[in-house]
């Protein structure tokens, strides 16, 4: 940012805002470590703000909380603050540092449990249940295919942080129209499923995928299974396909990329959010209501909506962020490790400041050159349910029909990847883009 202390933080003016008249306070977020400052607006004045212990969860596909993971919320005006808030922020990471050190305490994951009969994983659409390799049960929907009991193409849809199932559903009917079914599940610790707020096993996530693949293969054996996942249920499936035991599934989509590792976050932040997660895993992380504008999509409608779904996760344990860090950043390893045979398709939104671009330019890196994707220059993360969601969804379906079509809506790939190649054809190799 222009104007601002070389080396000390990382924010673009974009998402500056001005809370009140030049008097009300200017809050300042400070990402992972939980901390917002809060300065007066003053013009020449230097004032050291003062600091209060809050901290924000992304409650919307973890829109709060990547925001505070990756910008800050300032006027330029606050600047004249960030010497004293550096100072304060030092202090504050060494102090948990030296908690963690002393306390010796480790972020709380979920495992697998340990059935005493074998267990049968199933669809259960009736109890709206995944019965998963170990016996959990977790949360399903699923949209069937509209005029056929037979589809050609299943989906297997894998929702973002804090989400659930229901992250589909407007795409999931869009799809029911065009022959498509979509089974959905709740990820363990999220929606429906037990141990909601408690993170799983990174390893135990990508299981679960396998096995719900294993299962649509096992009702639907003729038909073509696509994994659909979005923002965190993108970082499971592509550290699953990037794996030695990718799913069995023919085709992948991921939605909004997770893929804001820690490579990809100022080394501050990675320091304080070490140190928190350590120190005090269970600690609640809360949107700071009105303090925070954050723009995950731009129809409004079905925000509200989502805000009021009981089954949405609005507080965050600390080490659950930490989690969803490191599985970001496996993700973003995994993807030089894609399998050809899969093809892919990995969508990314020009507005969307959950996932900011640097992180996703980082895995463009190493991108493979046969991984198609595709760019929405009006897209946010929810591109699923964006006000231009059903051009997504016809995109979407056109990938799971046909690799090598071109996408209806007319986008092309990202602006900022060197190299690509598409599919000719299902049976025949990538070819040049």
């Amino acid at each position: 940012m222009n104007g601002s202390p070389s080396g000390i933080f990382d924010a673009p003016v974009s998402h500056a805002r001005r809370y009140g008249a030049s008097n009300d306070p200017v809050w300042l977020t400070l990402p992972a470590c939980g901390l917002t400052v809060a300065a007066p607006h003053t013009s020449g004045q230097s004032k050291t703000g003062h600091v209060r212990r809050r901290s924000s969860d992304g409650a919307i596909m973890t829109a709060h909380f990547m925001k505070w993971m990756t910008t800050m919320t300032v006027t330029p005006s606050v600047w004249n603050v960030f010497a004293g808030a550096a100072l304060r922020l030092a202090a504050l990471v060494v102090g948990a540092l030296s908690v963690a050190v002393a306390a010796c305490a480790t972020p709380v994951t979920q495992g697998a449990l340990s059935p005493a009969v074998q267990v049968t994983p199933a669809f259960l659409p009736e109890s709206n249940q995944f019965i998963t390799q170990d016996g959990a049960r977790l949360g399903l929907t699923v949209w069937p295919a509209e005029g056929t009991d037979n589809p050609e193409y299943v989906v297997v849809g894998v929702h973002g942080m804090n989400d659930y199932a229901e992250a589909f559903h407007m795409a999931a009917p869009y799809w029911a129209r065009n022959g498509v079914t979509t089974y959905a599940y709740d990820q363990r610790g999220f929606g429906r499923s037990p141990n909601k707020g408690i993170w799983p096993q990174e390893e135990l996530m990508r299981e679960d995928l396998r096995t719900a693949v294993n299962v649509a293969r096992a009702r639907h054996p003729d038909a073509i299974i696509t994994v659909v996942g979005i923002s965190m249920g993108g970082s499971v499936a592509l550290t699953a396909f990037g794996s030695d035991r990718p799913p069995k599934a023919d085709r992948l989509i991921v939605s909004g990329p997770g893929l804001r590792g820690w490579g990809a976050i100022n080394p501050l932040y990675r320091v304080s959010l070490w140190a928190t997660a350590h120190a005090n895993p269970d600690w609640l992380v809360v949107p700071p209501v009105g303090l925070v504008k954050i723009e995950p999509s731009d129809n409004n409608a079905m925000l509200r909506r989502t805000w009021s779904d009981p089954h949405m996760t609005y507080r965050t344990r600390i080490d659950q962020v930490y989690g969803l860090v490191a599985l970001m950043e496996n993700a973003n390893t995994a993807v030089a490790r894609l399998k050809p045979n899969v093809p892919t398709l990995i969508s990314y939104g020009a507005r969307d400041i959950v996932i900011p671009e640097n992180g996703v330019r980082r895995a463009a890196d190493i991108l493979p050159s046969f991984v198609r994707t595709v760019y929405y220059p009006g897209g946010y993360h929810m591109l699923l349910r964006d006000l231009q969601a059903e051009r997504v969804h016809a995109d979407y379906l056109a990938f799971i029909q046909d690799p090598a079509a071109a996408m209806p809506s007319g986008e092309g790939e990202w602006p900022f990847r060197e190299n690509c190649t598409h599919w000719a054809s299902v049976d025949r190799p990538p070819v040049a883009c």
